[in-house]
């Protein structure tokens, strides 16, 4: 893996003369993005003046502006997705090289729905579920996989209906060498998922009992529930838990970590899309120091962790 302190480096030598002309690209569709807002805020703006004066000319001329704003914006919407394929390809591929030569990536693929489920972080089902940017790989020891994840609930109230986000951001698997028997849940605080409901009606909370613990820090930020109490203790040793603690307070409060088959699954809610590039700002140094850094998290958990020092033995 690649020094955090080669990247500029990296950046001046591999990237810069790439990014001139994905940068004149990006500016052009920039222009049609502004165009496209300008033309429906004037359409709105005219709209309400002929409501209030009952002048038919100018609502005329609105519906005009609102029929040029809707064909800008589905041509802004095109470019920039084909924008952001070709810079994924040119740059967010070579970066991911850049850090380890032997990582996998695969822009249109994501952690599976099926796999997103066996780990429990989240009890709701999904009734949408989207992600990109899968890449998996080998560090030292440890096997891993993260993508881009957000899943989301339909809401409906009256005639209206909504949705809501249930998670978004980068959501990693590793293996933990070791076998589980049971299952092992350690949210955050501010996202138990067990509450009296799912206790009374979820099939999947019946046979979880929350588990207590000795660290009090730990307790504070976090709410244990386990199928099996012994395994739980037996995993979250009071150096594990500081582990976990550490993690936390590297990756965010709202990370939550489960222990299911020989894995290790960890959700790390993040509002910024990973790796897509920025359209109405320079996609500069600073911007792909970030993709840079957000690849690295996935090593600062199995680092932070311990995951390669196997502290533990399939079975």
């Amino acid at each position: 893996m690649s020094s955090a302190n080669n990247f500029n480096l990296f950046y001046e030598n591999e990237l810069k003369h790439l990014l001139t002309p994905l940068e004149e690209d990006r500016r052009k569709i920039k222009k049609y993005g502004i165009a496209g807002f300008f033309f429906l805020g004037a359409a709105i703006l005219l709209f309400i003046i002929s409501a209030a004066s009952h002048n038919s000319g100018t609502a005329v001329i609105a519906f005009i502006l609102i029929l040029s704003a809707l064909i800008l914006l589905i041509v802004f919407g095109n470019k920039k997705k084909s924008f952001a394929a070709g810079f994924k390809e040119t740059i967010v591929r070579k970066i991911i090289h850049f850090i380890d030569p032997s990582l996998t990536y695969n822009p249109h693929l994501s952690i599976s729905k099926t796999d997103y489920l066996n780990s429990g972080l989240f009890v709701e089902q999904p009734d949408r579920y989207s992600g990109d940017d899968y890449i998996e790989g080998t560090h030292e020891k440890t096997f891993f996989c993260f993508s881009e994840l957000h899943t989301e609930r339909k809401v409906s109230s009256g005639k209206s209906t909504h949705w809501e986000t249930i998670f978004r951001g980068l959501f990693f698997i590793a293996d933990f060498n070791k076998n589980f028997s049971g299952r092992t849940y350690v949210w955050s605080e501010r996202n138990p998922q067990i509450n009296f409901l799912t206790k009374l009606f979820s099939s999947f909370a019946w046979n979880l009992e929350k588990v207590k613990l000795e660290s009090v820090e730990f307790e504070k930020r976090f709410i244990v529930y386990s199928s099996d109490q012994v395994e739980a203790r037996y995993i979250l040793t009071p150096s594990f838990m500081e582990r976990i603690v550490r993690l936390q307070q590297l990756m965010g409060e709202g990370t939550s970590l489960s222990f299911v088959n020989t894995n290790i699954h960890v959700a790390v809610p993040i509002k910024d899309e990973l790796f897509e590039p920025a359209i109405f700002s320079a996609n500069d140094n600073n911007r792909l120091g970030d993709f840079y850094n957000t690849i690295n998290i996935v090593f600062d958990i199995i680092d932070e962790l311990k995951l390669n020092q196997r502290l533990w033995n399939k079975e």
